[in-house]
C-alpha cells in the first residue's frame, strides 16, 4: 500500500469514530454537525465508521445461535452489515446539515486484504472512489472494520478494524492526520472510570503507542499503529463527544504540522517525564494501566513424550484467537499458559482437565480472576520491579497473584475481589508524580 503520488495535502482529514460515538440515531446527528463544523473549516472530510453500539456484539451472538461455530466467510457476510447500516444512516443526517455526502464499504472504496476471513490484513488501499468523491465536494463515509479479498470475498479486519481502515486511508490520501475519535479524552494512564486521577498522555511517540497497544488497551488497534508508523501518518487520539486536547502520536517533527488547534492547550506531561534521574533496575515509570475484570488463567506442564499430542489440543481450541496473552516453554516437555476470558477457557479446561491425571500433565486452573497489566517500559530489572509488587499485594493481603513479565509488559493476575482498590494504589505508586517508586526496601 503507497501513499498518494501528490504527497501529504494539507486538506484532507480523515475522521474515525467509534461504536459508541454513534450508538443512537441523536449520536449520529452529532457526529454530522460535527462533520459539517469541519467541512466549514475548509477541510476535505473522510470518516470512518464503526458499527452502532454493541451491533457487532449482537451480530456475533445471533450468529453462534444459528451455529455454535459459524463458516468464517458467512460470519463475514454478517458482521460486515453493521458498518453498512452507520455509514448509510451518517450519510442520511449529513443530507439534513446541507452537507453533501456518500457512502462506500471496504469493497468499494477499494481496500483489498488477503483471505483469511474475520481477521484479514490489507494488503493495498485503490480508494479512486473516495478520491473522484473528494474532489467534488462531498463528505466520503466509510464502512470500517472490512474489505474485500484477492478472491472477491467480502472480509473483515477483527475486533479494531476500523481503526486500521482510516489509517490505511489516511496513508494512501496522503491526509494531514488520521483522527481516532472515542469516549474518551485521549490516551490515558488508566481507565478514568476505575482512577480518578488517571492523566492523559499529550503526545506519543510511535513505539510507545506500539507497545501500549501490545499490552491490551483497546484505545487504539495495535495493526492500526503500525500503519502508522510505517506510513508515517500522525495520529490524534481524543473524544467525539466534546472539543479537547486529546493525545498527538506520532515523531516530534511530524505532530507541529499535524497539530489541531486544540492540541497545544492545557498540556499534561506524559508519565515518562514525571520522573527524574531514576535508579536503575527500582524506578519503574510505565506508560499505561489496563484492567481486565473478568478472566482466567489455565496452565499445563506436560511430559515430553506427550508435548505433541498436548499442543495440537491445545492449537485446536484456541485457534480463533481471543486470548489475552499466553506463554510457552518448550525446552523440556511443554510448558503452557495463558490468561483470556473464562467463556474462552473454560471448554479447553473442561477436555484437558479429565486428561490431566493420566497423563501425569500438572493441571492448573483458576477463574474470577482480574489482571492488571502495566506496560510501555522495559525496566533493568524485572527483579526488582516484582520484587515490589509482590511487596505491595502482600499489604493487601494477596497471597495467590501470578505475576508475568512479557517484553515491555507486566500482568498481575489477581483475585477479581481486590483488583479495583488494588489498581488505584498502584496507579498511585507508578503513575502520579508524588508516588514514583524509589527505593522499594
Amino acid at each position: 500500500m503507497a501513499a498518494s503520488s501528490s504527497g501529504t495535502d494539507s486538506r484532507i482529514l480523515v475522521r474515525k469514530y467509534g461504536g459508541s460515538s454513534l450508538a443512537t440515531v441523536e449520536r449520529i446527528g452529532a457526529v454530522a454537525r460535527d462533520l459539517r463544523r469541519a467541512r466549514e473549516a475548509d477541510y476535505r472530510l473522510v470518516a470512518v465508521v464503526s458499527a452502532m453500539g454493541k451491533t457487532t456484539d449482537e451480530l456475533a451472538h445471533l450468529a453462534r445461535s444459528a451455529n455454535p461455530h459459524p463458516p468464517r466467510r458467512e460470519l463475514d457476510m454478517l458482521l460486515s452489515v453493521g458498518e453498512r447500516i452507520t455509514m448509510s444512516l451518517l450519510s442520511m443526517a449529513l443530507a439534513t446539515e446541507s452537507c453533501p455526502a456518500i457512502s462506500f464499504t471496504g469493497s468499494q472504496c477499494g481496500i483489498i486484504t488477503d483471505t483469511s476471513h474475520t481477521d484479514a490484513r490489507i494488503l493495498e488501499v485503490k480508494a479512486d472512489r473516495v478520491r473522484e468523491a473528494l474532489t467534488t465536494g462531498k463528505i466520503v463515509i466509510v464502512a470500517g472494520f472490512q474489505g474485500v479479498s484477492l478472491a472477491k470475498e467480502i472480509t473483515t479486519l477483527g475486533r479494531g478494524g476500523s481503526d486500521t481502515t482510516a489509517v490505511a486511508l489516511a496513508a494512501a490520501l496522503g491526509a494531514i492526520r488520521c483522527e481516532i475519535l472515542k469516549d474518551v479524552d485521549g490516551v490515558m494512564s488508566a481507565d478514568p472510570r476505575l482512577v480518578a486521577a488517571a492523566r492523559r498522555h499529550a503526545t506519543l511517540d510511535y513505539e510507545q503507542m506500539r507497545q501500549i497497544a501490545v499490552g491490551g488497551c483497546g484505545v487504539v488497534h495495535l495493526r492500526a499503529v503500525e500503519y502508522a508508523a510505517r506510513y508515517r501518518v500522525p495520529l490524534f487520539v481524543g473524544s467525539s463527544f466534546h472539543d479537547g486536547p486529546g493525545t498527538l502520536v506520532g515523531e516530534p517533527e511530524m505532530l507541529e504540522a499535524a497539530c489541531t488547534p486544540t492540541a497545544a492547550t492545557t498540556e499534561i506531561a506524559t508519565t515518562a517525564e514525571t520522573a527524574t534521574d531514576p535508579e536503575p533496575g527500582v524506578h519503574y515509570l510505565p506508560l499505561t494501566m489496563h484492567v481486565q475484570a473478568e478472566v482466567a488463567r489455565l496452565a499445563v506442564e506436560v511430559p515430553s513424550e506427550l508435548a505433541n499430542h498436548w499442543r495440537d489440543e491445545i492449537t485446536q481450541a484456541t485457534a480463533d484467537g481471543g486470548l489475552l496473552a499466553e506463554w510457552l516453554d518448550e525446552s523440556d516437555g511443554l510448558r503452557w499458559q495463558a490468561i483470556g476470558t473464562p467463556q474462552l477457557l473454560q471448554p479447553l479446561a473442561e477436555r484437558l482437565r479429565p486428561l490431566a491425571p493420566a497423563d501425569g500433565v500438572v493441571f492448573i486452573w483458576e477463574d474470577d480472576r482480574a489482571c492488571i497489566t502495566l506496560t510501555g517500559c522495559r525496566p533493568d530489572s524485572w527483579l526488582a520491579v516484582t520484587d515490589y509488587m509482590s511487596d505491595l499485594l502482600q499489604s493487601f493481603g494477596i497471597t495467590d497473584a501470578t505475576l508475568l513479565p512479557d517484553g515491555s509488559t507486566l500482568r498481575l493476575v489477581v483475585p477479581a475481589v481486590s483488583h479495583r482498590q488494588l489498581a488505584r494504589s498502584i496507579h498511585k505508586a507508578l503513575f502520579e508524580p508524588s508516588g514514583i517508586i524509589g527505593n522499594p526496601g
